[in-house]
């Protein structure tokens, strides 16, 4: 049970205050457990960083878009991942921690190796495993977290003013391509 506490709040505490002014003692004070525990259930902050992201990101959605049979692959894909922007219990969190990725090296850190441990290797997975499926579904995501950024970060128009459905249309073929189109055509590495 404590495990789960110290997550439910480092993600509480990461998303309201960032992760540079998120403290290991605020954590273990919000979850009711003596700081020395966090440490032992997670060693350090930056694990901890990494393990609350997979509170907000679960790999599996995208794997079942992606596994989906009829439709759309990259619509179903986009559709997916705007809901995590979208959805009051995740998308906080989500600008908060993309924020602080963006300006601390710790939290970089811990993204870059939440992204490529987890995420990239449950989708490139789903695309066959090999080095062009990780580059294949890298590729998708420089379309979806570049979208995030301008969207729910930045809040840039028209970006940030477009419908759902306005932005599934426009960003599914370009990631349907990515994951799907023939290697040669993408211009893949041999």
């Amino acid at each position: 049970m404590s495990r789960e506490a110290v997550l439910t709040a480092a993600k509480k505490r990461f998303a309201s205050d960032g992760y540079e002014r998120t403290t290991l003692r605020a954590i273990a004070h919000d979850a009711h457990v003596d700081p020395s525990m966090v440490l032992y259930l997670f060693g350090s902050k930056l694990d901890l960083f990494r393990e609350s992201l997979r509170l907000i990101i679960d790999p599996q959605l995208l794997v079942a878009a992606l596994s989906e049979a009829g439709g759309d692959v990259g619509a179903r894909m986009v559709r997916v991942y705007l809901q995590i922007w979208e959805s009051p219990e995740t998308g906080p969190s989500m600008v908060v921690m993309l924020q602080s990725a963006t300006s601390n090296s710790e939290a970089h850190e811990a993204f870059r190796s939440f992204m490529q441990t987890y995420v990239l290797t449950a989708v490139s997975g789903v695309l066959g495993g090999d080095e062009h499926a990780r580059l294949r579904a890298m590729l998708a995501a420089t379309s979806l977290v570049g979208t995030a950024m301008l969207r729910y970060v930045m809040k840039i128009p028209p970006l940030a003013t477009l419908s759902g459905d306005e932005l599934v249309a426009l960003l599914a073929p370009t990631v349907t391509r990515y994951l799907t189109a023939d290697a040669a055509e993408l211009g893949l590495p041999t």
